[in-house]
């Protein structure tokens, strides 16, 4: 394979790539805590778009850590899926 053809193929997957990244910028994923008191909404990008959180948890600092860090984890996780389903459709 020349450096021509290289260069070539470098550019292709950067094209997919970049229209990839579009593509994900339009979904949305929300996780949420176990105990319903946390809600953390992310992009495709994984950029935060959103974070509720119920005013029952609002007073306990130890409480709201846990159920945000759970609710984070869980959009995380949902984003990672989405994101494998996405790349595998896409590539075909």
């Amino acid at each position: 394979m020349s450096i021509l053809d290289k260069i070539k193929d470098f550019g292709e997957m950067r094209k997919t790539a970049k229209e990839l990244q579009s593509a994900l910028s339009h979904e949305t994923v929300t996780g949420q805590s176990a105990n319903g008191y946390v809600k953390v909404q992310l992009d495709g990008n994984q950029n935060v778009m959103s974070v509720e959180i119920s005013d029952e948890v609002v007073g306990n600092k130890d409480l709201l850590q846990r159920s945000t860090k759970e609710a984070f984890s869980r959009a995380l996780d949902a984003l990672k899926k989405m994101m494998v389903s996405k790349f595998s459709s896409f590539m075909k």
